[in-house]
């Protein structure tokens, strides 16, 4: 396994077999980006290339934590992603994105950028609604003040009495 610093992968001279790639990610690979929603982390990326004659297929495994912001509490938090990924890169007469995992290249380049579908798959792991965790006893574990700012600040607003027949 080749522990790598950068995302370009020159795959022209490899051999048709499989290599190994060993990414550690931390809050620098998410400031370079401009788009990304995510400040920090330490998420671990195995990535096996198999290079073969017309195609590379690239299954990566990617483990490890991302910091992001608590819905409830606003907190930061250590979101556990865990899972595994494949993108299969053809080669062909055009760059083409002929599903979400499967793109063709054109038969001249060179290298391929795995930057992009690194940060596409630890984003497509965060859940919509991201909540502290529950402790053991069931209990949140969201920061206890804000929740007391915020329960003392929840506007009791006027029933509707048209239902007030259904209470």
């Amino acid at each position: 396994v080749e522990q790598q610093d950068d995302f370009i992968i020159p795959f022209r001279g490899l051999a048709f077999e499989v290599h190994r790639f060993h990414y550690d990610i931390d809050g620098s690979f998410f400031e370079e980006l401009e788009y990304s929603e995510l400040q920090s982390g330490d998420v671990h990326v195995d990535l096996d290339l198999d290079r073969q004659e017309r195609m590379l297929v690239l299954s990566f495994t990617i483990q490890g934590t991302v910091d992001v912001p608590c819905d409830r509490c606003l907190d930061t938090f250590p979101l556990a992603v865990d899972n595994n990924w494949q993108l299969i890169i053809k080669f062909g007469e055009a760059y083409e994105e002929e599903s979400d995992d499967v793109i063709v290249i054109p038969h001249e380049q060179h290298q391929i950028d795995i930057t992009p579908y690194v940060y596409e798959y630890i984003a497509l792991m965060i859940p919509i609604r991201k909540a502290h965790p529950e402790d053991e006893n069931g209990e949140s574990s969201c920061n206890p003040d804000m929740i007391r700012i915020l329960e003392d600040h929840k506007e009791q607003l006027p029933t509707d009495s048209r239902w007030d027949a259904l209470q």
